[in-house]
């Protein structure tokens, strides 16, 4: 069956029809080509398309220009059983040869119609900072700067001396607590993915966002921590007798990227212990024994606890990525 006999629609001249999981690839080339210095890796993209969150809706599309395949666009929002407020998240983007003001505001105006369509109230975008094309298309639509990513870079060929001797300080302070740091393939507790997933969902809930926080099933979070890249003997976490008092993971794309941090979380109760800086320091010091020369991560520009900790580490700012917000009315 062809794109234009498939058609879902149009955002200007271009055709749209509904992307399938074979589209993974072609919607990671996209935004590797517009950004080649965040590739996107092909196998994660499909796994996550193909393993979402229960409890939040994602359409995505491809966008043809004389049949051939030249855009992607997605519209996403939270199951409204499942949050009281209607945020939906639009987004999409073009090879570099066809992306023009015209052609992003087409995708974004026929995102926002479907989003507003299936009940969004507000809608977001986020779009990386040096992007100035793009941020001068949203910004024309009423959208405006809400919050900010930060990212990272932390270059481990030239700051190996000093994050090993982080390493061992952090490892000596988790000592003198009985705090035990090691990956998550070591620990025999068979109740320690609940007791990782309950801890994670505790800390996932304080990251600031301006979308809701939904929860995650403990079948959802396992799930994400099968995709390609992140591996059990990669997960590691911090013990104290019973509990699991924090994570931090590293993703290793396997075909293309730079690796980067998945995900770290500290419970309440054990946070200001110098737990998130162990774990941190472990990821790393595992990379550099894997060769791996740089390590990335982002976290929101209001985090200072992380924030202070990414610069104490050696990381080095990179663009930020803005969130923008404007009424779906």
């Amino acid at each position: 069956m062809t794109g234009e006999t498939r058609a879902a629609g149009r955002a200007g001249d271009l055709v749209l029809r509904p992307a399938t999981f074979d589209d993974a690839a072609f919607a990671a080339d996209l935004y590797t080509a517009v950004l080649p210095d965040d590739p996107q890796d092909p196998q994660q993209t499909e796994y996550w398309w193909r393993h979402p969150h229960a409890g939040r809706i994602t359409e995505r599309f491809v966008g043809t220009l004389d049949g051939a395949q030249v855009a992607f666009a997605f519209h996403r929002h939270d199951d409204w059983s499942r949050t009281a407020e209607r945020y939906g998240t639009v987004g999409g983007d073009l090879l570099p040869a066809h992306r023009t003001a015209r052609h992003l505001d087409a995708l974004h105006a026929a995102m926002e119609e479907r989003s507003r369509a299936a009940g969004a109230r507000t809608f977001t975008a986020s779009v990386w900072e040096h992007d100035r094309l793009h941020l001068e298309v949203v910004t024309a639509r009423g959208y405006r700067e809400k919050r900010r990513e930060r990212y990272w870079e932390l270059d481990l060929v030239a700051e190996r001396e000093a994050l090993a001797r982080m390493t061992a300080a952090s490892r000596a302070r988790m000592r003198e607590q009985g705090i035990d740091v090691r990956t998550i393939d070591r620990d025999d507790d068979p109740a320690k993915w609940p007791k990782l997933w309950r801890m994670s969902e505790e800390a996932g809930a304080d990251v600031p966002s301006t979308v809701p926080y939904v929860e995650s099933t403990l079948e959802e979070f396992v799930q994400g921590l099968r995709e390609p890249g992140i591996r059990e003997d990669r997960i590691w976490i911090a013990r104290e007798g019973d509990a699991i008092l924090g994570v931090s993971i590293l993703s290793y794309p396997p075909s293309r990227g730079v690796v980067q941090t998945d995900w770290t979380g500290v419970a309440r109760a054990a946070r200001g212990r110098g737990v998130a800086r162990a774990l941190k320091c472990a990821t790393v010091m595992q990379a550099i024994a894997l060769g791996v020369d740089k390590v990335r991560t982002d976290n929101d520009s209001t985090n200072a606890p992380i924030l202070h900790l990414n610069e104490g580490m050696g990381y080095r700012r990179r663009p930020d990525q803005i969130q923008l917000v404007r009424s779906g009315s």
